[in-house]
């Protein structure tokens, strides 16, 4: 089996350009580098061998008068005709027979080898030339050692290195400054359009953005438009909807239970009794509509703190009113207890009717529905009933969702209620089986911090 390496680019265009630009800089500057190190090396081996032709030829006079003065003396050592360059130059003066009749003291006793007259050689650690007197016929050898050259185009080289080392940390911070403010547009048209959803779809703010990203957040924001437009449209058709249908199905509904009455034949009234279950629950729809656009509008937040508690006893007391067994609905509140938070009265009751609502119809039939306030933010309703399965619990409070249930509803109840929390910055939390049981289902309502309540977006 062969592997594949896969490389990953970072996902990010920051990130990207970050790492793009720098690598690219270094590669471009290390080029550069590289390109004036060889040529440096070039112009000064050019340089060092003119001053070596220059030396061998003022060296090679001197050198003759000096051997001409002793006059057949043994070989000699010259110590100073080459001054301040010394540690690197040697020479060797060669009669005409080839014999080395005068050399410096550093240089070694037999003649250097491959040294040619009027060329360059490089052997072993010398760099050789030779100059020859036509007259005399002497020969001069002058080696200069690598060590300077080398040397000499280190040290060049580190004069170039050492500042790049400076620069390319600055240059790295000046290119995540850079690219960090010439992305802010991106971020922030990112970080605009991602607040968008079906709560917030207020007009995009596209006057800021550069001509490269104005063709985008233009039609984003047209986008944007068209979907507002269309949401409201469905907002206010469902509304409208249910408003005119509330006169016609109450009408029908009178007018079914009066013909209940009048009917003798029990088939007859079993059938009209039928009827008048589809218009409760076209009734309880249209109801559940109006209070679906109500919330959508944003009427959760109020304008400032209030306790809800008021609220909470007239919805209670109606909700036991509506039972058919009133004793099944328990109140547990503890004496002075308040529940104060920046919420809309109404939106509140609206919630609360809805979750008794619900433990009537999805609980179990006649089971017990409790109520239960935790002062300061805290309100749990429970009722009876097997235990929920957590997938299907997860997905209670979309719109239209109906778990594993006898009563036939919307399905848009406790959909009302997230919206309404989520709206004051509080919260719906769906458990079953209820904690310390092992069956039953509760819903409780944790009510936000009024310190802490925002404006609805």
């Amino acid at each position: 089996m062969t592997s594949h390496l896969r490389i990953r680019l970072p996902t990010s265009i920051t990130l990207r350009l970050i790492l793009g630009l720098t690598f690219g800089t270094t590669l471009l500057w290390g080029g550069a580098t590289a390109y004036s190190t060889y040529v440096s090396y070039g112009e000064l081996n050019e340089a060092f061998d003119r001053s070596l032709v220059e030396t061998a030829r003022r060296l090679l006079p001197l050198a003759i008068d000096n051997v001409q003065e002793r006059n057949g003396e043994p070989l000699a050592q010259l110590n100073d005709l080459a001054t301040g360059r010394r540690d690197y130059l040697s020479y060797q003066l060669r009669n005409p027979s080839g014999r080395i009749v005068l050399r410096a003291h550093d240089a070694p006793s037999l003649p250097f080898a491959d040294a040619v007259q009027g060329g360059f050689r490089t052997v072993g650690k010398y760099r050789l030339v030779s100059e020859t007197d036509p007259e005399s016929g002497y020969t001069i050898t002058v080696a200069e050692t690598t060590q300077g050259r080398f040397e000499a185009i280190t040290g060049s080289l580190l004069a170039m290195i050492w500042p790049l080392a400076a620069l390319i940390p600055l240059t790295i911070l000046l290119i995540i400054a850079t690219v960090r403010t010439a992305l802010k547009p991106v971020a922030r048209l990112s970080e605009d359009i991602a607040s968008r959803n079906g709560k917030n779809l207020s007009p995009l703010d596209i006057s800021d953005q550069p001509s490269e990203l104005r063709p985008i957040a233009q039609a984003v924001a047209v986008l944007v438009d068209r979907l507002r437009a269309a949401l409201d449209a469905e907002r206010d058709f469902a509304a409208n909807s249910a408003h005119e249908l509330r006169t016609p199905i109450a009408g029908a509904l009178a007018q079914t239970q009066r013909l209940i009455i009048e009917l003798g034949d029990a088939k007859d009234r079993r059938r009209a009794r039928e009827v008048e279950a589809t218009l409760k629950r076209l009734a309880s729809l249209a109801e559940r509509l109006l209070q679906l656009a109500r919330v959508d509008a944003g009427v959760g937040l109020g304008d400032s703190e209030v306790d809800l508690v008021p609220a909470l006893d007239l919805v209670v007391a109606d909700a036991m009113k509506r039972l058919d067994d009133p004793a099944r609905l328990t109140y547990a509140k503890p004496a002075g207890a308040i529940l104060v938070a920046r919420m809309d009265l109404d939106a509140f009751a609206m919630a609360v009717r809805n979750l008794l609502d619900n433990a009537a119809n999805h609980g179990a039939a006649e089971g017990p529905i409790e109520v239960i306030v935790e002062p300061p933010r805290t309100l749990r309703v429970r009722n009876g009933g097997p235990v929920v399965s957590p997938d299907v619990l997860d997905g209670l409070t979309q719109r239209f969702a109906r778990g594993h249930t006898r009563h036939n509803g919307s399905g848009l109840g406790l959909a009302i209620v997230e919206t309404i929390m989520v709206q004051t910055g509080g919260r719906l939390t769906l458990r079953s089986p209820v904690p310390g049981s092992d069956s039953a289902f509760e819903a409780c309502l944790t009510l936000a911090d009024p310190r802490a309540a925002k404006s609805p977006t």
